[in-house]
């Protein structure tokens, strides 16, 4: 096996045009190499034909979780074309992966794509899209070396082997992982490019969630052009209204069985390249508990739930009554552009005593009450804490002979991989304002550490949420505070809308120790 590291954001390879098919990590493939990591077949949580499947999961076991990742170019028949997708695994979502708090997370991540035709690529431009590497979207942990260092390459050809460690007391809940090197993120996600990563614990032990079923959904649009069935332009995806169909677990419009009476527990996320997804799904209850992976103060029942690409929701979900629901993504305004309604998937809610799901599968039926358990290091920064005010000026400007002449900056410039633009001490904590020049909202995600959202548009939040991508409004500002614990060592912060970091939306913090 080859390992090799590239420090460098770019690098050059050789012309190659082939199609190429992964070798499939399998658990006897694990068992034969010494590894415990228990997998999950992709099945529906109830047992019963017809309804949503979970995806594929692998489980650490006994503080430690070990397995391959195969990037592969594979075929899937979309709604509208039979498409090309660069793909973990070949699978639509790549399989979730769940982990606890101390465990030792090993990947060996195989770039099976073929060799890029460009060979001088542009920075802040739109380059070598087989070219990758691997993001731990939301985890605290080192961003140095083989952990989750977004300023490594991986080539065509090309392993590298990750080795993260989690904290002790990692908080707990849902994260994910999905590729990051500048220039090719946008396209590869927006590919199908991504899978779901959970954190055990916390509201995991919340007896009103333990007795639920448990739904992994994760929400992409693969973008091709349709002639073709490939991405091989930016141009396909460049437009915000370009055709998306959207897939929950690789499936269109899928049925989703609840019982009636019953309450199941939700795990969202918004693993698109770039549309905002606001969701409903009226004639049930929906109770947001979480959001980024940690919990809500306490269940809030809401009539619709916001996730910006990157986001993460936690959802118990009740069904009243018999019937047929639609969750819908209702028509809204995206900045300056009008996306129109999209139907996700149906909800089919049979009788109590229905006998198409066997008697002993487990029915919740509770909303939890009173307060939620905190993720016990996530506590209030305080103002006494602040070291430093900062604030972070989003924009676009004109730049001719970049792609469509323009690049996306912060603070005035677009992404230098070689320059620090922000330096902090370990062991402090900073408040940043997000100044929002532009007419679109922009997801701010920021690495490594949380963040406590403390006020929108200059208005005090009642309570300040923990999120590690906040959604800035277009022609707005957003408030958060970070304390920079644990990890020094250089990250990045960016647009989640992936071809805004890529054409320059990016800028890098250093924690110096």
């Amino acid at each position: 096996m080859q390992i090799s590291r590239r420090r460098a954001i770019l690098g050059t390879t050789a012309m190659a045009g082939t199609v190429v098919l992964g070798n499939y990590f399998s658990a006897r493939g694990a068992e034969a190499a010494g590894v415990l990591d228990a997998q999950i077949p992709a099945q529906s949580p109830l047992g019963m034909e017809g309804d949503l499947k979970n995806p594929r999961e692998i489980t650490s076991v006994g503080g430690r979780f070990r397995t391959e990742l195969n990037m592969v170019i594979a075929r899937h028949d979309l709604p509208y074309a039979s498409a090309s997708l660069r793909l973990y695994e070949g699978e639509i979502p790549a399989p979730t992966f769940r982990v606890s708090p101390g465990d030792e997370i090993e990947i060996t991540l195989h770039n099976r794509f073929p060799s890029n035709p460009d060979s001088d690529p542009v920075l802040n431009t739109p380059n070598q899209f087989n070219s990758t590497n691997l993001h731990f979207h939301g985890f605290h942990v080192s961003p140095k070396g083989n952990s989750d260092n977004v300023y490594l390459q991986i080539n065509p050809g090309e392993s590298f082997n990750y080795l993260v460690q989690l904290p002790e007391d990692h908080p707990a809940g849902n994260y994910w992982y999905h590729p990051h090197r500048h220039g090719s993120v946008a396209v590869q996600v927006a590919s199908g490019c991504g899978g779901m990563m959970i954190v055990r614990g916390t509201l995991d032990d919340v007896p009103a969630v333990a007795e639920a079923i448990e739904r992994v959904m994760v929400f992409q649009c693969p973008v091709v052009d349709p002639s073709s069935g490939e991405v091989d332009s930016y141009d396909t995806i460049w437009n915000l209204d370009s055709e998306r169909f959207w897939l929950v677990n690789g499936e269109y419009q899928p049925k989703i069985y609840m019982r009636e009476g019953e309450v199941q527990h939700w795990r969202w996320l918004n693993a698109g390249d770039e549309q905002f997804l606001p969701m409903t799904l009226d004639g049930l209850e929906l109770h947001e508990i979480g959001f980024d992976g940690n919990p809500y103060d306490h269940a809030r029942l809401t009539n619709k739930v916001e996730i910006a690409p990157g986001n993460r929701s936690n959802l118990m979900v009740r069904a009243p009554k018999v019937g047929v629901y639609d969750l819908l993504r209702p028509a809204f305004t995206q900045g300056k552009t009008d996306l129109p309604e999209v139907h996700m998937a149906q909800v089919i809610v049979l009788p109590a005593d229905t006998d198409r799901i066997a008697s002993d599968v487990k029915k919740g039926t509770r909303i939890p009450e009173g307060p939620l358990p905190k993720n016990a290091v996530l506590t209030d920064i305080t103002d006494a804490e602040i070291t430093n005010h900062r604030q972070i000026v989003l924009g676009v400007k004109e730049t001719p002979g970049m792609y469509k002449d323009v690049v996306f900056t912060l603070n005035g410039e677009p992404f230098d991989p070689s320059r620090d633009d922000i330096v902090a001490k370990l062991g402090e904590a900073e408040e940043w304002e997000f100044v929002n020049t532009t007419p679109f909202p922009h997801p701010i995600h920021v690495h490594v550490n949380p963040m406590q959202v403390t006020h929108i548009n200059g208005e005090a939040l009642a309570y300040k949420h923990w999120q590690d991508t906040i959604a800035v409004p277009a022609a707005g500002t957003a408030t958060v505070r970070m304390r920079f614990t644990e990890f020094d060592g250089r990250f990045v912060m960016h647009c989640h809308i992936l071809p805004h970091e890529d054409l320059g939306m990016m800028l890098n913090v250093n924690i110096e120790a």
